[in-house]
């Protein structure tokens, strides 16, 4: 079988670069002819069954937006000779295609473009936008086409996705690559709490510096940091802080990162999340998870003991975490996250794709 998979950036390896890298990684073990169309390839080598299809990149840099939606055109326009098409970015960029089937992975619930698709804009500006808008309209209708299928990565997202779009879709949990952090389980904790985000407001990480103050824990907040508005954002909550227990972090390393992670007590979390996969990390690694009563969390951390419900709440939560009270789940949640693995995604993205 034809296998084409799309995901056209991997200038930045997030989620939903890593389930494309482990989707791949997976295939490579098949029979199957796989082709990865792109415009920025990720630095993994072509097999006898695996290869790249490159999409030569546009130079539009103050209209990015339109350069990507042309990219991605191009890309859908030129994967239409295989069998099935996955579709593995996380944006809502889709086109009509003969294929006779496609997957997309949904590491959303689109709602953002859908609200932008509706937002009213004037001037030049409205213009501009309502290409972009036009595009997003495309997509949604494309959703809906009889050979297109839906995976997403939590029930929260599925849920979200048939209540706005009224399109089902079956649930497959994104791979975290738990292996990695269990080795770290039992290493002697720390008594702080840490959290590991980016810097961007959906993550509402002043929320966290304001709880963390009023509980007096000892908190080490680590970020990354691209644009200028995060790096505002970084400095901004660095002035907000103010306290010696806070230490804030800004474009770690990654063995910096994950030596604070392992010596750490306690995670915690402030916004909701589709998944959370550094939530399911930081239990692999032998963390006590304090995070939001709200969104796939709930399927994340199973334990309503665990989910908070407004910053009062968090700040007990938080010192009873740092007392030991919940050290007797740690086994528990350690079992949980065994369906996050790898493993477990690649077995059942394959049936999914043979099915």
């Amino acid at each position: 079988m034809r296998i084409g998979i799309i995901h056209p950036f991997f200038d930045v390896i997030g989620g939903a670069e890593q389930a494309t890298l482990f989707l791949i990684d997976e295939l490579k073990s098949t029979q199957n002819i796989t082709t990865l169309y792109t415009v920025e390839p990720p630095t993994i080598l072509e097999t006898e069954n695996f290869r790249f299809h490159l999409i030569k990149k546009m130079n539009f840099p103050t209209f990015w937006r339109f350069q990507r939606m042309k990219e991605v055109k191009k890309i859908f326009k030129e994967s239409q000779n295989n069998d099935i098409v996955i579709v593995m970015g996380g944006n809502l960029l889709l086109e009509k295609t003969n294929v006779n089937k496609m997957l997309v992975y949904c590491h959303s619930t689109f709602t953002e473009e859908d609200n932008f698709s509706r937002a009213r804009f004037s001037g030049v500006k409205g213009i501009y936008y309502r290409i972009l808008q036009d595009n997003i309209k495309n997509s949604i209708s494309c959703m809906n086409d009889k050979n297109v299928r839906l995976v997403t990565n939590s029930e929260y997202t599925r849920n979200e996705i048939k209540k706005r779009f009224d399109k089902d879709s079956t649930v497959v949990y994104p791979p975290v690559n738990i292996d990695k952090f269990l080795k770290f389980f039992d290493v002697i904790k720390q008594k702080n709490v840490i959290t590991i985000a980016r810097y961007s407001p959906e993550k509402k990480l002043e929320d966290a510096i304001d709880i963390v103050k009023s509980s007096g824990v000892s908190y080490v907040l680590i970020g990354n940091a691209k644009h200028s508005s995060q790096l505002r954002l970084f400095e901004m909550l660095k002035s907000r802080s103010g306290q010696s227990n806070i230490d804030l972090h800004c474009n770690l390393s990654y063995p910096e990162t994950e030596k604070l992670l392992v010596s750490s007590k306690v995670y915690f979390h402030t916004s909701k999340e589709t998944f959370g996969i550094s939530v399911v990390e930081s239990i692999a690694a032998g963390c006590i998870p304090i995070v939001p009563n709200n969104s796939a969390h709930k399927e994340t951390v199973p334990f309503e003991e665990l989910r908070y419900n407004g910053k009062g709440d968090a700040v007990k939560k938080l010192e009873n975490a740092i007392s030991g009270k919940y050290d007797h789940l740690r086994n528990d949640l350690k079992n949980h996250i065994q369906k996050f693995s790898a493993k477990s995604f690649q077995e059942k993205m394959l049936k999914q794709i043979n099915s």
